[in-house]
């Protein structure tokens, strides 16, 4: 019953709220407008909350691990069925394409698979993932992938995804994982594949000897981060 009370006390609060700030643009009153409701009706309160429960055992070799950048939880936002909620605590595993929640109660440790398709975009840092719906019936992987924008009316998109085995030389069953990338560039109203040279080369002849001379400047880059040597090539082609 206390707690029928509080949410209702809440709610009317917010809704008193609502009538203070204008809510015509995503500025930072508003925002902190959002994120002090979310924060005092808890996640139970939030349509955000469905979703299954995130489980993760795995033993990886030399603390290897299944998520985007890090293993620890970041700062982001989440556009989640036409609504926004900002400073959320995320990860994104990569190898099962999930955006993980961590609960603002620090002692609830259960994390949430948010549901996919509710998700529209989503930020963690300063990167912007936009789930690619459209791409789930084609040859492309589909599903979440980093939005970078470019000139010209073309974006840039990586998807990020690691493949899993198992480690032979250890006794015990260690699981190591290998990073990988797709390319994919939006030109000319279409999706365009872009994972090597002679693909780029195709949707940029004018540029083919610029091309080259990025791919033979920056060959350590292209090694050690294949994703942002990809960033700075298409940023290179379009400046």
């Amino acid at each position: 019953m206390k707690n029928s009370q509080n949410k209702i006390i809440i709610l009317t609060l917010f809704g008193l709220l609502l009538n203070i700030y204008s809510i015509h643009s995503q500025n930072v009153k508003e925002i902190e407008t959002f994120n002090w409701f979310d924060k005092n009706a808890g996640i139970d309160a939030l349509d955000i909350k469905n979703g299954p429960a995130h489980l993760n055992f795995d033993k990886t070799v030399e603390n290897q691990h299944r998520y985007y950048g890090t293993n620890d939880f970041k700062k982001g936002s989440v556009t989640y069925n036409g609504q926004n909620y900002f400073d959320l605590f995320l990860k994104y595993d990569i190898y099962a394409d999930e955006l993980v929640l961590r609960p603002y109660d620090e002692q609830n440790t259960t994390k949430i698979n948010l549901v996919k398709s509710n998700i529209t975009y989503f930020k963690i840092g300063n990167e912007t993932f936009v789930n690619l719906k459209q791409l789930n019936n084609t040859s492309f992987k589909g599903g979440y992938y980093e939005e970078i924008p470019l000139n010209n009316n073309q974006v840039f998109y990586i998807k990020y995804y690691k493949d899993k085995k198992k480690n032979a030389k250890v006794e015990v069953n260690e699981i190591e994982y290998i990073p990988r990338y797709e390319f994919i560039l939006w030109k000319e109203n279409k999706f365009n594949l872009v994972n090597d040279k002679k693909e780029i080369i195709a949707l940029f002849p004018e540029s083919k000897r610029k091309i080259n001379d990025f791919y033979f400047m920056n060959r350590n880059l292209r090694k050690e981060n294949n994703a942002l040597f990809m960033k700075n090539l298409m940023k290179f082609i379009n400046n």
